[in-house]
């Protein structure tokens, strides 16, 4: 974002102006859902419901700025991928941490698709959309969907041998699917765009 006489005042005018909407879009839409990995206190819920407004924040303000000038410097692009990733982590442990003593196992690769129809819809569409950042990152392929089925199930089958929840085929389904969706992206997509709109060093 550029601004000839203020550039510091009009960014933090914006950044406020985008943390206002993501404090309404969080509270109107996505607070409830928030409260399944927060189940460890107030304090916890509060804190966690900044930070997540915080995160929705600086992407809707990247993403503004994208829009107004087509372009990307790459070190944000690197500081919204490590946002990403501290999140997802961050998730993941959080909700071992809420599955501690749980063991179980779903041999039903499509099993997500009756947790929709009994109206639980939050971690199915979790599981659809939390891998598709990552799967910018590289292009469709045999190895590269085999790397990420060995590396999902990996994960699934710590769940179950430690106790920390169910070992689900419905949701290496997704997550699978999640990689893919985003590896096809980058194959037919990102690859060509990459050159023409991230720059080294020019700034938004």
């Amino acid at each position: 974002m550029r601004h000839t006489r203020y550039p510091y005042l009009f960014k933090t005018l914006i950044f406020l102006l985008c943390f206002s909407l993501s404090k309404w879009v969080y509270d109107s839409f996505l607070i409830s859902y928030a409260y399944y990995i927060s189940s460890y206190g107030a304090d916890f819920a509060l804190s966690l419901n900044l930070i997540i407004t915080l995160i929705i924040s600086y992407f809707t303000y990247v993403f503004l700025g994208f829009c107004s000038s087509r372009q990307i410097r790459s070190s944000t692009l690197i500081a919204c991928y490590f946002i990403y990733l501290f999140y997802l982590f961050s998730l993941l442990y959080l909700l071992f941490l809420k599955n501690i003593g749980t063991q179980g196992f779903s041999l039903n690769p499509l099993s997500f698709i009756e947790d929709i129809k009994n109206g639980s819809r939050f971690v199915p569409i979790m599981n659809l959309l939390m891998f598709i950042p990552m799967g910018f990152l590289y292009p469709l392929s045999r190895k590269n969907i085999f790397l990420g089925f060995l590396g999902i199930l990996m994960v699934e089958s710590c769940q179950f041998v430690f106790h920390l929840g169910v070992f689900d085929l419905g949701d290496v389904s997704l997550n699978l699917l999640s990689l893919t969706i985003g590896n096809l992206f980058y194959s037919y997509f990102l690859r060509s765009w990459r050159p023409k709109h991230i720059l080294a060093h020019n700034p938004l």
